[in-house]
């Protein structure tokens, strides 16, 4: 069974206080497409990643290595999620997977997460991944994610790139549906 892992990404500490907003794992278009897959015979995990406000790298990444990792394994990151995955893959260079997903990436140029994302791309990163994927949309909003992405391509130039319209973040309120069908026939 093919193993898929989704991770959401960071929050302020209102939104992740909020009991009217649903956790990181369980909001957005994370719940459907973990639904799409597991009808569909996936092993899709979406773990839900302690205090995103403040994350801590050392904590994520001993929460990460609980989930079995092979050549068949797609990761799909969203936001700082991506961050995250990018860094977690490069401290951990025996691991081979299928897909890399990125959607919004944000690695923190500007370091306002401390240490979290304080990491540099490795361009041999390749030779452990089959495919790797960037979702970008022409209105995104947040700080550093066209910078982030632009740094990715520079990185990885065989990098799959798709770009689309009026999704901004990726996120709900703007892309207006939790259904996200593109990224499902990628995975």
């Amino acid at each position: 069974m093919k193993n898929v892992y989704v991770l959401h990404g960071c929050c302020d500490q209102n939104e992740f206080e909020d009991v009217n907003i649903p956790s990181g794992s369980n909001f957005h278009w994370i719940p459907w497409l973990q639904k799409q897959l597991i009808v569909k015979g996936y092993n899709c995990q979406t773990p839900e990643m302690p205090t995103p406000y403040k994350p801590d790298y050392n904590i994520w990444a001993g929460i990460f290595e609980t989930y079995p990792i092979d050549s068949d394994t797609v990761l799909v990151g969203h936001s700082c999620g991506c961050g995250f995955l990018l860094r977690y893959l490069r401290d951990n260079n025996h691991i081979k997977i299928k897909k890399m997903i990125l959607i919004a990436p944000w690695l923190d140029i500007n370091h306002s997460l401390g240490g979290f994302l304080n990491f540099d791309l490795q361009s041999a990163l390749f030779d452990r991944v089959e495919e790797l994927h960037i979702f970008y949309s022409k209105d995104e909003k947040v700080d550093g994610v066209k910078e982030t992405v632009e740094l990715i391509k520079n990185t990885y130039p065989n990098i799959i790139y798709h770009e689309f319209e009026n999704h901004g973040h990726f996120c709900l309120g703007q892309m207006h549906t939790c259904e996200f069908p593109d990224l499902l026939s990628v995975i």
